[in-house]
């Protein structure tokens, strides 16, 4: 049982293994893909969770994440889905039906032997989901060093590297 629960907590999060390869272009669900990037540094937290909510998410369930888990077996490091210079950079999806959405929080989770800490920060980055489309959404950057989150149109580098792991989708830029 503590080797499970080691290999368990030793798994990196990929988001971009929740990317559905296609999409119903009749459904009232559409999707967003894009980038989450770190500085490729030593991560100091455990988890970074971007929580969006939106006119149809029941406000019972309450917000969703996209979460990213640096791996974490003997000493922690990112291993995102590609490496952009000083970025480790991981593919993400949101499916939803359509309608308007709020990223309205960025949570930075830290967990040692000792102690669980948390740090919400606030955001307020909008963005769209339309029938049955995936659009590209861009990229969401956070350096620690420098405490900045900032979101970029990155969709010369993204769209080409999403198109080539996932060709049956059809990405449109916003």
């Amino acid at each position: 049982l503590i080797a499970i629960f080691l290999v368990t907590l030793s798994c990196a999060t990929l988001p971009s293994n929740n990317i559905p390869h296609e999409i119903d272009t009749y459904s009232s669900d559409g999707m967003i893909v894009g980038t989450m990037s770190f500085k490729n540094e030593k991560p100091i937290f455990n988890g970074y969770l971007y929580f969006y909510t939106g006119e149809n998410i029941d406000r019972f369930y309450g917000q969703k994440a996209v979460r990213v888990n640096p791996a974490q077996t003997i000493k922690m490091k990112f291993r995102p889905d590609f490496f952009d210079q000083e970025k480790a950079v991981y593919f993400f999806s949101i499916k939803e039906r359509y309608g308007k959405y709020q990223f309205s929080i960025f949570r930075l989770f830290s967990n040692t032997s000792y102690s669980n800490s948390l740090l919400d920060i606030p955001i307020e980055i909008d963005f769209n989901i339309e029938k049955g489309k995936v659009k590209y959404f861009g990229e969401l950057y956070f350096d620690y060093r420098n405490r900045t989150l900032t979101f970029s149109d990155q969709s010369s580098r993204d769209i080409p590297l999403l198109q080539s792991k996932y060709p049956h989708l059809k990405i449109e830029e916003e």
